[in-house]
């Protein structure tokens, strides 16, 4: 589904931009993934803005086993396909489906981070991103072009705006706010249309500066991806929620991810 040229993107950039990916159909499939999500939430639903109303910014994950709706995508869209021909992957394992809504006023918003330290996973992996609304330069996620090739961990932070999500340790060092000095980067800020998305490495630093809050309420859909061969390795004391969820479905660190809660999704 990709060419060479979406490939090289990726994998040179760290982020690419797929357009019209998903129909239509697969859009209202979304947006009802969500409505049932939001309606039911799973347990490791996160609310990231209790103090910060009037706009609600949450999300939800691990939810497609009771959300038909997200099954459906998961295993008969265009998604993981796209993400395996962007890693070169002979299999493609989900890691995560993560629905996430930013309600209008909702002052928080995504830190500089990269995906890598907030999951227990080891080998390459990457994150499919869509917007269910028209998403402009100013309303969505900023990349530094490359940053997955820099071999830098950096720790993470949280999304409710707390600061670190644990002590500082080794080898991560702490994250900078790059929006201090952007001009010194090379940055990619894509405009996105319904249906197009984008996918980049777990590795690829990115945030969304822009402190101006939603005038309306906007969806996004996070999915992720790995090489069928990825393993559970433990990231530190921040996922110990997600260790407990993961050893509760049979998992155990040190072996494939793979299973009943992160099935395989797609082969060549």
């Amino acid at each position: 589904m990709l060419t060479q040229e979406h490939i090289a993107a990726y994998q040179n950039d760290g982020v690419v931009r797929i357009k019209n990916a998903f129909s239509q159909e697969w859009l209202d499939e979304v947006r009802r993934s969500i409505e049932f999500g939001r309606a039911n939430p799973g347990p490791m639903y996160l609310d990231y803005s209790k103090d910060t109303n009037p706009g609600t910014y949450c999300a939800d994950m691990w939810i497609w086993r009771e959300n038909a709706h997200m099954k459906n995508f998961i295993f008969n869209s265009p998604a993981a396909e796209l993400a395996g021909e962007a890693m070169e992957a002979s299999s493609v394992a989900l890691v995560t489906d993560n629905w996430l809504v930013r309600e209008a006023g909702a002052v928080n918003r995504a830190p500089w981070h990269h995906d890598n330290p907030y999951f227990d996973v080891s080998g390459e992996w990457c994150i499919l991103w869509m917007g269910l609304e028209p998403v402009r330069q100013g309303e969505g996620v900023v990349f530094l072009k490359g940053s997955h090739k820099w071999g830098r961990k950096f720790m993470p932070l949280s999304f409710a705006g707390t600061g670190q999500k644990a002590a500082l340790q080794e080898p991560y060092e702490p994250t900078p706010d790059f929006t201090e000095n952007l001009a010194d980067y090379d940055v990619l800020e894509f405009d996105l249309d319904p249906g197009d998305c984008l996918i980049f490495d777990s590795h690829t630093l990115h945030g969304a500066p822009n402190p101006v809050p939603p005038e309306r309420s906007v969806n996004r859909l996070t999915m992720r991806f790995a090489h069928g061969n990825a393993a559970f390795e433990k990231r530190g004391s921040w996922t110990d929620a997600q260790t407990e969820y993961w050893q509760a479905h049979g998992m155990k660190e040190g072996e494939p991810i793979v299973g009943d809660l992160l099935p395989l999704v797609w082969s060549r």
